[in-house]
């Protein structure tokens, strides 16, 4: 049964105040990822981002991860009201696009980057599946790579299903399977990736990360290359881990930082990694999903997902999205050691 449009009937007429009445002690963190200027797929555009903005800003108490963390299982205590603003891997948008907006209305944020695509090393391997998948051939061929095989060409209404296609599928793929893949089609294809990722695929600068730290941004970290910590060795996840930590002090000194797993599914981190996030110095951990617990477990913070649709936007912030799960004992089980 779809009650949406009952909830969306109930928003407006007083739902969404009631349900953050209700929620006030149980603190949101939004996720987000890329931004562009004007209605683009696949990014929050600059006017309706600064409209949510504007929105939590009116309405909440806006505060970092790292914050929020000190509040929750340091203090002890569950000050009423407050949101994170999270985005995820490090892109440049967010500091031509994102920031300028948070810094109008002085809504800080926790911006969760990826070591070794802000050091220029690589850039993040769902870009370079989508620039291959646009350089792929032209004639007609039957590709078979170790994880997918691929038929080309690829006909421009179906580019979108079938990026989407592969990228789920590497998801789900060990991290060297994925590169080998990646590696595969380029030579396949004789594509040569550029060395320094295209304008639209470009990582925000430490000297930008250092300007924006001292503005009020946490800069917490996402690994140094964005594997799934789930489809590495435990040895490489440590580095992972500890190479993200030790170049965040190199380059931005000490300060709270939070962490985040890349992918944030439940698939996506094992238990014995949690003890390298807290000897690495992070002061907490976020998922990308959300269930009926929120934050119960520190290195596993409850994410819900920043929308370009202003409803589910609503429903999220507003902890309206939180009732209906705990309505439906929605529950990820995330255990560790």
């Amino acid at each position: 049964m779809n009650i949406s449009p009952l909830v969306r009937f109930a928003g407006s007429f007083g739902g969404y105040q009631l349900s953050r009445l209700i929620t006030a002690k149980h603190p949101r963190i939004l996720m987000y990822h890329r931004f562009s200027r004007n209605v683009e797929p696949g990014h929050l555009d600059a006017a309706m981002f600064e409209w949510q903005v504007q929105h939590i800003a009116k309405n909440y108490i806006p505060v970092t991860v790292s914050e929020l963390a000190e509040d929750l299982y340091v203090k002890q205590r569950r000050p009423r009201n407050r949101i994170a603003i999270t985005i995820d891997d490090g892109y440049e948008d967010f500091y031509e696009i994102a920031w300028p907006i948070l810094k109008k209305y002085s809504v800080p944020a926790t911006f969760y980057v990826t070591t070794g695509f802000v050091s220029g090393d690589i850039w993040l391997w769902p870009d370079q599946l989508r620039f291959l998948l646009e350089h792929s051939p032209d004639s007609v061929g039957r590709h078979d790579f170790n994880i997918a095989r691929i038929e080309t060409p690829i006909p421009n209404e179906k580019f979108e299903s079938e990026y989407w296609r592969l990228n789920q599928l590497m998801l789900q793929a060990d991290n060297a399977d994925k590169i080998l893949c990646l590696n595969e089609m380029a030579a396949a294809w004789d594509i040569d990736l550029p060395d320094i990722p295209p304008k639209e695929y470009r990582a925000v600068s430490w000297e930008q990360l250092q300007e924006m730290q001292s503005e009020g941004l946490e800069v917490g970290g996402h690994t140094v290359s964005h594997p799934s910590l789930a489809r590495v060795s435990m040895e490489e996840a440590k580095s992972e881990i500890f190479g993200c930590a030790e170049i965040l002090r190199q380059k931005l000194g000490e300060s709270p930082r939070s962490f985040c797993y890349p992918n944030g599914t439940v698939d996506d981190f094992v238990g014995g990694q949690v003890s390298f996030i807290k000897d690495a110095g992070f002061s907490c951990a976020a998922v990308a999903f959300a269930d009926c617990q929120g934050h119960a477990q520190r290195y596993a913070m409850r994410r819900h997902t920043g929308s370009q649709d202003r409803f589910q936007f609503l429903k999220s912030i507003s902890g309206v999205e939180l009732l209906g799960m705990r309505l439906r004992h929605h529950l990820v089980e995330t255990c560790y050691d």
